[in-house]
């Protein structure tokens, strides 16, 4: 009569659908025992072995972490608590996905790009409109919303979002002031550069709530004004210290006692 059937490392690994490599971490972590030897060296797994893999897999598929594997191999009355554990956590990814499914919905039937933060989607009809008029498909002011969202820590931006509802009573007229200066010339005069920045001061100022806007901090700000120095010529460089000169004169900052 003949022994039980013995398999080789590579042939166990294909049988149960797992890899040589995972095969040795199982070995290393202990859920898997080490086999004995063929006087060539190699292991000798068995059907028992191939077993013990199959029910780690099935319980990895489920989301059972490894570091729990052992005790749930050993002991099932140790699976209720786990699987509860694991249950919530898979309504929490299947709350988390069904989200992302929403935001790509309204991005896809809006024709916004996926970089656009996930608080400004409900105003993708507004942002279009404003892309039309910032031009180079508003790649420049795509990466100044990643560099606010990423250094202010908040990716609601809820002063942002305030902001977009109420230039959305005059997005026309935000829309021709920031095609003007999208078309300004690195030569523009004045007769030209002021006008324009007192409408945008005028704009901006009814617009946004400069105390809400969050403190990006130094490395933030420095960061934020080089991106948009970097992109713009000496005329709207010219309009855009204006404003901004203009709003810190309009709002200073206030000093704590």
């Amino acid at each position: 009569m003949s022994g039980p059937p013995e398999m080789h490392s590579n042939e166990l690994a294909e049988l149960a659908g797992v890899t040589v490599r995972t095969l040795r971490h199982y070995h290393q972590i202990g859920l898997l025992e080490e086999p004995e030897r063929s006087a060539n060296g190699y292991r000798r797994y068995t059907v028992r072995h191939l077993a013990t893999v199959l029910r780690i897999v099935s319980f990895t598929d489920l989301g059972v972490p490894l570091a729990e594997v052992r005790r749930v191999l050993d002991d099932a009355g140790a699976t209720t608590e786990l699987l509860d554990g694991i249950d919530q956590q898979t309504a929490a990814e299947i709350e988390r996905l069904t989200a992302r499914r929403r935001t790509i919905a309204a991005l896809r039937d809006g024709g916004a790009t996926p970089d656009l933060p996930t608080a400004l989607v409900p105003h993708v009809p507004l942002l279009r409109l404003l892309e039309q008029a910032w031009g180079a498909s508003g790649v420049h002011e795509r990466e100044q919303l990643a560099l606010m969202k990423h250094f202010s820590g908040d990716a609601a931006m809820p002063w942002l979002v305030t902001a977009l509802e109420r230039l959305s009573v005059s997005a026309e007229h935000h829309a021709t002031l920031l095609r003007a200066f999208a078309e300004l010339e690195d030569d523009a005069p004045p007769t030209e550069t002021l006008p324009l920045a007192r409408a945008m001061v005028e704009l901006l100022d009814s617009a946004v709530t400069l105390g809400d806007v969050p403190d990006l901090g130094r490395e933030g700000t420095r960061m934020l004004l080089a991106h948009q120095d970097s992109s713009h010529n000496d005329a709207q460089r010219r309009v855009m210290e204006h404003v901004l000169l203009e709003l810190d004169r309009r709002h200073p900052p206030t000093t704590q006692p």
